[in-house]
């Protein structure tokens, strides 16, 4: 399953972007047992709220392990898979 970004939203900027983004995220995570791939095709930079809430926010019901496993970003920047990895492993060593 490969959920592209600029599907869902016109970019990754905003809180309300990534609420939309998480919703899917993790309707597809709950129904995807082989994981979710997403793709940030035509989008060159994320905010930090974005990334809180389509992402960090997925550690309330899947572990950072089980993420790590099952969610896979490509067409990506390195800033963009930088602040999602540094969030996620932040938050996640927070929780823990």
């Amino acid at each position: 399953m490969v959920i592209r970004i600029r599907d869902l939203v016109s970019g990754a900027n905003t809180s309300e972007e990534g609420e939309i983004v998480f919703r899917r995220l993790s309707s597809e995570l709950s129904r995807q047992k082989a994981g979710v791939v997403v793709s940030f095709e035509g989008v060159q930079t994320t905010s930090s709220s974005f990334v809180n809430v389509a992402f960090v926010d997925l550690l309330n019901s899947f572990s950072y392990a089980d993420l790590k496993k099952r969610l896979r970003v490509i067409d990506s920047t390195r800033q963009i898979n930088n602040m999602i990895k540094t969030r996620l492993a932040r938050t996640s060593d927070m929780v823990a």
